[in-house]
């Protein structure tokens, strides 16, 4: 499970979940790690973003003073098999540290590999933020940056790095779109890496609805050959969007596949495993009690609504749905209002 946000200020609940089947009401079991955070400053954003993936959990203190007020820092942690207990192994930085960057606002971890936006700007705002590539050096165990990622778009299509994510030698990073005045939407890119050690760009999404349907890029999650795109309509109470996109192997090009219309959240979160896809409707179900739906891709193709998932005990305005994450066979969805 890989996009697993969390709004804290000093620090992480790492949930171990066992026990939880796709649509099937029951108890969760789950071992509980507190994570703190060494800086003790208020007003960190420690946990602004957090991702894990098997033994390795990282997580964003994008508000963190490194080298000026919102500089931002993310830090890595790995799991002892021996006690269960987490340990923080790294503190990730860029090479240069700039005030108000807010490093460390979204992030991804594949393996040995690590991928860090420092998206600073307001996100109807055309801007050079950056994503940062850090990779783990086996021979020492030390976790380095590697690559620079900066906007190749030279059109209005809002913030970088507004979302990443990371898959193996594979990267998506999405622009935010206008938001505020829905005057343009943005634009998502794929990045591959080659046997030289370069991201090279392969691909720039964007949707085929009008801004009607929302503004395309808020946030996005890779897998493999697919990728889902949100468009969101934000704080003007209206339905979003859901891109689906493939890449044919046969032409090694991206098209658009589906797009789900009637999405009704304001930051629409959305995971993807394989052949499923999860995504969350804080806003929708009854009284806004929040929902998610699973979509799973048929042998025709298709994407193809095939569970809505609720709380068994739907709270109004309740908000299920407002973080979800996915791997596949096990569903993690939160609800912020009904903690």
């Amino acid at each position: 499970m890989d996009r697993l946000l969390a709004r804290c200020s000093r620090w992480i609940i790492l949930a171990l979940l066992s026990g939880i089947f796709v649509g099937t009401p029951g108890a969760a079991h789950a071992q509980i790690f507190k994570i703190p955070h060494p800086d003790t400053t208020a007003g960190n954003a420690f946990g602004a973003s957090v991702a894990i993936d098997g033994d390795r959990a990282l997580i964003g203190a994008s508000a963190e003073n490194i080298c000026g007020p919102n500089a931002g820092a993310a830090y890595l942690f790995e799991r002892n098999p021996n006690d269960e207990t987490w340990a923080r192994v790294a503190r990730l930085t860029p090479r240069t540290c700039v005030a108000g960057d807010f490093f460390g606002r979204s992030l991804s971890i594949s393996g040995d590999r690590a991928v860090i936006a420092a998206s600073g700007a307001f996100p109807s705002r055309n801007a050079s933020n950056a994503a940062y590539v850090f990779e783990r050096d086996p021979q020492t165990d030390t976790w380095e940056q590697v690559a620079k990622i900066s906007s190749p778009g030279k059109a209005e299509e809002g913030s970088f790095a507004s979302s990443v994510s990371l898959d193996g030698e594979r990267l998506l990073i999405t622009t935010s779109g206008d938001p505020i005045r829905h005057a343009y939407s943005g634009a998502a890119y794929i990045y591959e890496r080659n046997d030289a050690g370069r991201w090279l760009q392969k691909a720039r999404l964007t949707g085929s609805g009008s801004l009607s349907s929302g503004v395309f890029g808020g946030t996005g999650a890779l897998d493999g050959d697919y990728a889902v795109v949100t468009a969101s309509m934000y704080y003007s109470e209206k339905p979003g969007s859901v891109y689906f996109f493939e890449r044919d192997p046969a032409t090694d090009r991206w098209q658009e596949a589906k797009r789900i219309g009637g999405i009704e959240d304001i930051f629409i979160s959305v995971d993807i495993a394989g052949r499923f896809a999860l995504i969350g409707q804080s806003k929708g179900g009854a009284h806004e009690s929040g929902l998610a739906t699973l979509y799973e891709r048929d042998d025709s193709g298709a994407w193809k609504l095939r569970q809505t998932l609720m709380p068994r005990v739907p709270y109004k305005s309740g908000a299920f749905g407002s973080v979800v994450s996915f791997d596949g066979e096990n569903a993690l969805i939160a609800g912020y209002d009904e903690q």
